[in-house]
C-alpha cells in the first residue's frame, strides 16, 4: 500500500512519462539475458458492457525480434522498460499474466515486469484501475473496491474473447500478479474474502495497520450494502497461479477464505519492510494460506518500492530537491533496484514453471 505522501509523486512524475517519446537506437542485451523473445507492447482498451467503467492499459507480449528494444527517455527520475512498440507478435499460445497495480499507480509501474516476462514467453495484460489510479481519482469508484478484481476478469474476458490478441493466450495458463494494493487485489481474485467483523476489529486500534487508513479514508463496506458487495466470492476460476507483491490488506481478510484457497500463491514481501509491517501482511498472509499451496518469499534489503521501476542515478536528488518525501521510493532504485528486479523475476518464473 502506497503512504499518502508519495501520491503526489504517483499523480505527477509517473505521468510525465505516460506519453512515450522513444528514441531510435536499440538496447543490447545484457551479457546474462539468455532471453528469447523481444517485449512488444501496444495499448489496450477493453470492449465490453460496462458503460460506467471503461478500462485501458497496456499489454506486453513476446516477439520474434529479441534485438529491437527502443527505450523511452521521457523521465528525469524513472528509466523506461525495454519495448518494441506494436511489433508483431510470435506464434503462440503463450501463458498469460494479469497485473493489478498499487494505490494511485497505474500500469507504468510494472512494465519493467511486463516487459522482462514478455521477453521469456508470457503474455502480460495490465489496466487502470478507475478511481484508485494515477489517471482517475474517484471517491466513489474507490469505495466500490469490489470492482477492483472485476477489472481483471473482465480484461481476461476481453483478451480470450473478441481481442485481437486471443491466439496469443493459452487459457489453461492464466495467472494473476499485483503490488501493494494490487496484491490485496488478486488475492481476491484467488478466493480470499473481505471479513467486516475483522476489518473493524483490525482497524479500530490505536495503531492500525496502513491498509486501515486506507480503507476508512475511502469510506470502504460502510453500509450494509457495500459490505455485502466486498465480502461476496469474488474469486475467478480461470486463474490457476497468484503472485502477491509486498501486498496490504491481509488483516481484513477472512481466515476461515484464505485456509481454502486452492490454487498456488507466491507471497513476495520486503525484507526491509520500509512501509509495511511484514508481521501483518504477507508474513500473516503465508501463515494463513494452505501450506501446500503457498510459497513465501522474504526479499532480503528489498523495499516495497523495488516491485516499481528502477530510477536512475540522479531520481533521488531530482526528488529530494523537487518533491521532498518523495525520494522514498528511490531509496536503493537504481543498481540495487535492478538487482531486486532480478531477484522477483527469477522468483516468479521459478514460480510458474513449478
Amino acid at each position: 500500500m502506497i503512504s499518502q505522501f508519495t501520491t503526489r509523486l504517483i499523480g505527477g512524475v509517473l505521468s510525465a512519462v505516460c506519453t512515450l517519446s522513444l528514441n531510435t537506437s536499440a538496447v543490447s542485451a545484457g551479457p546474462q539475458d539468455n532471453t528469447r523473445y523481444g517485449p512488444g507492447v501496444a495499448k489496450i482498451e477493453v470492449s465490453d458492457t460496462y458503460g460506467d467503467r471503461p478500462l485501458a492499459g497496456d499489454i506486453w507480449y513476446p516477439t520474434n525480434t529479441p534485438g529491437r528494444m527502443q527505450k523511452a527517455d521521457k523521465s528525469k527520475v524513472w528509466e523506461m522498460a525495454p519495448a518494441d512498440p506494436n511489433g508483431a507478435p510470435a506464434k503462440g499460445p503463450f501463458p498469460l499474466i494479469v497485473v493489478s497495480h498499487g494505490m494511485y499507480g497505474n500500469t507504468f509501474n510494472q512494465a519493467w515486469l511486463g516487459s522482462e516476462l514478455s521477453r521469456r514467453g508470457f503474455v502480460v495484460a495490465m489496466v487502470n484501475h478507475p478511481g484508485t489510479s494515477t489517471f482517475l481519482r474517484d471517491p466513489d469508484q474507490a469505495r466500490e473496491l469490489w470492482k477492483r478484481p472485476a477489472d481483471l476478469s473482465r480484461l481476461i474476458s476481453y483478451l480470450t474473447g473478441p481481442s485481437d490478441y486471443r491466439a496469443l493466450i493459452d487459457e489453461t495458463r492464466i495467472h494473476a500478479a499485483g503490488h501493494s494494493l494490487g496484491g490485496f487485489t488478486v488475492m481476491l481474485l484467488a478466493g480470499a474474502r473481505f471479513d467486516s467483523a475483522r476489518y473493524e476489529t483490525a482497524c479500530n486500534v490505536e495503531t492500525p495497520p496502513v491498509a486501515c487508513g486506507v480503507l476508512k479514508g475511502w469510506s470502504v463496506a460502510e453500509t450494509p450494502g457495500d459490505q455485502g458487495a466486498m465480502q461476496a466470492d469474488l474469486k475467478d476460476p480461470r486463474v490457476s497461479k497468484v503472485i502477491s507483491m509486498d501486498l496490504g490488506g491481509t488483516p481484513v481478510f477472512s481466515r476461515a477464505s484464505l485456509g481454502a484457497i486452492d490454487i498456488p500463491i507466491l507471497v513476495l514481501g520486503s525484507g526491509r519492510a520500509d512501509m509495511l509491517n511484514q508481521d501483518v501482511e504477507s508474513r500473516a498472509l503465508s501463515r494463513a494460506l494452505p501450506d501446500t499451496m503457498t510459497r513465501h518469499i522474504e526479499l532480503k534489503d528489498a523495499g516495497h518500492f523495488d516491485f516499481m521501476g528502477k530510477c536512475k542515478p540522479e531520481g533521488f536528488a531530482i526528488l529530494q530537491e523537487h518533491e521532498p518525501g518523495d525520494e522514498i521510493v528511490c531509496i536503493m532504485g537504481s543498481v540495487e533496484r535492478a538487482e531486486q528486479h532480478q531477484r522477483i523475476v527469477e522468483e516468479i518464473l521459478s514460480f510458474l514453471g513449478s
